[in-house]
């Protein structure tokens, strides 16, 4: 037996699983949603959308998951118009901040005097790094501030020098302190409304205006804010309307003309039924908006504000002084900046942003999303029975060997390849922290039952006539091999289009990506170890005979 362990082959395949041992006992094993639970989101789209728009969406949607470092995550069509995402996640507050994050369309503007200065499709790049700016700092108790660095196109760039070009009026001069200034300020929008016109009213639009002028540090939203402005920004026309039951003539008037361009009016929940009524007739989709915290105005809400931040002197050529515009400063790195009660939160709303702009805008909006629970208990039970099909399909295995070849010291070394085999997989899989799934475990046993397979070659190779001389034992292992090395290329090759190219075929992804480990694994490592325990017996055996 010392002479078998001290074999290289054998000696390798010991040591490779002690390392297994010791990476499963250190790092675990990680399950994924099949068996440890999770939640699934069935997004549905505002319309039903072609294949290959449907791939975009699903992609964009994998990468917004991807980028919080989620692990095993799927995502899947369903038919034209919905969207299945799998997260193996139940924490309610990190699913609270990814639902909105997927209800999101994600198509961001900035805007200065209602004209847009640059879009989401205007950035290049988004930077992550302290030396760029990007983090989170404290400014004072209970106050973080956040910033988000990046980079726009020379297009957009031009456009936005220009058009802040001397946005800033200065208001006072001092010897020690400088000039002072009157800056404009620049809206930024999320999924701003489209062919929409707003019905706020005018108690609704009485409080916001007020709200708007005491500001909400936490929201973003600066003092003195105007809701006209604000509005303007928007670019979105609406109508400030009583409470009364019926519009007045003029209104009437006004909505008649929007109704022939616009397609939906987006209401607050107190406009009264027979406005309600009205609208619909005159051909209006009404979306009604409910207002979720009164210290949040609802027009800030409904309009996709998401930051206003004043331009600075030096950003519109005033500092140092540049008089002629077409000689102005071009400014391509920009910052967005935003604030949160705890670090916590300030960062999280940093995330949020700087993955809408990493991943892009979605082509289509949601309609709507829903989300449900997957429990564990059924993954568990599913874990317990393969186990224990394993170990009683190894254990048949080796009484079919033993009838077959009448050798019981041939299942010995069945067994402890079988065994390996699963623990390298195992291990390989703690290592590089894979998530093991439903299917990835049914590629385990499909790994272990190829190795079954190849055993019987190997040993039935072994067994064809004489075995007296040593040379004609390597050839027949040098056979065996040649057959083994063919069936498990025919596998590979098998596998690699559904790892490539898993369209629609994401479950079977982690079926195919465990079965090639295994084959890897087998024809490298626990096969060789094999035939040099085979032989080791059956020459032991020819001895004793």
């Amino acid at each position: 037996m010392r002479d078998l362990v001290k074999k290289p082959k054998v000696l390798f395949l010991i040591i490779l699983v002690a390392i297994s041992i010791l990476a499963i006992s250190f790092n675990g094993i990680e399950f994924g949603i099949d068996f440890k639970g999770g939640t699934l989101f069935q997004i549905q789209l505002d319309e039903s959308v072609s294949a290959d728009k449907m791939s975009t969406i699903t992609a964009i949607i994998s990468e917004r998951l991807d980028a919080f470092g989620l692990k095993d995550t799927k995502v899947n069509s369903w038919g034209e118009d919905f969207v299945a995402a799998q997260i193996a996640e139940t924490d309610s507050d990190r699913i609270e901040q990814l639902e909105s994050l997927l209800r999101t369309q994600g198509k961001f503007e900035a805007t200065i005097d209602g004209e847009i200065l640059f879009e989401g499709k205007d950035i290049l790049q988004v930077y992550s790094d302290a030396a760029s700016g990007y983090g989170v700092v404290e400014k004072g108790e209970n106050v973080f501030s956040w910033q988000l660095p990046f980079l726009l196109n020379q297009k957009a760039a031009e456009n936005f020098s220009k058009k802040v070009f001397h946005k800033c009026s200065a208001t006072s001069f001092d010897v020690e302190a400088g000039t002072s200034y009157d800056c404009e300020q620049t809206y930024f929008f999320i999924d701003k409304p489209k062919e929409s016109i707003l019905i706020i009213p005018s108690t609704t639009y009485a409080v916001d205006s007020d709200l708007l002028q005491k500001g909400n540090f936490l929201e973003n939203i600066p003092e003195e804010t105007s809701i006209e402005e604000l509005l303007t920004n928007a670019s979105l026309p609406y109508i400030v309307v009583n409470l009364d039951d019926n519009f007045s003539v003029l209104e009437l008037e006004s909505l008649n003309g929007f109704a022939e361009e616009k397609e939906k009016a987006i209401i607050h929940p107190s406009v009264s039924e027979g406005k309600k009524q009205v609208l619909l007739a005159l051909g209006f989709e009404l979306v009604e908006i409910s207002q979720a915290d009164s210290e949040i105005p609802w027009v800030w809400t409904v309009t996709g504000a998401r930051q206003v931040i004043g331009l600075t002197p030096g950003i519109t050529n005033l500092e140092p002084y540049v008089e002629d515009e077409s000689k102005a400063k071009m400014f391509s790195k920009l910052l967005i900046t935003g604030s949160g009660g705890t670090a916590e939160e300030a960062y999280s709303e940093l995330k949020a942003l700087q993955v809408l702009l990493e991943t892009g805008s979605l082509p289509i909006g949601i309609k709507s999303i829903s989300k449900e629970t997957i429990s564990p208990m059924l993954g568990e039970e599913f874990l317990g029975s393969t186990l224990l099909i394993g170990i009683v399909a190894l254990l048949t295995v080796a009484a079919v060997i033993f009838i077959r070849y009448r050798v019981l010291e041939l299942v010995i070394p069945i067994i402890i390849t079988g065994a390996s085999e699963t623990l390298l997989i195992l291990g390989f899989a703690s290592l590089i922290h894979y998530n093991l799934d439903l299917a990835a475990v049914a590629g385990i046993l499909a790994a272990v039952g190829t190795g079954v397979d190849h055993q019987v070659i190997i040993t039935d190779e072994l067994l064809r006539g004489e075995a007296s001389v040593s040379g004609s034992l390597v050839n027949r292992v040098k056979k065996a091999f040649f057959i083994i090395f063919a069936t498990s290329s025919t596998t590979i090759a098998t596998m690699l289009p559904i790892i490539l190219f898993s369209f629609g075929l994401g479950k079977l992804k982690g079926f195919a990506i465990i079965t090639v480990i295994g084959v890897l694994i087998g024809i490298l490592i626990t096969r060789p170890a094999f035939s040099v325990m085979a032989e080791y017996v059956l020459k032991k055996k020819e001895i004793k005979e």
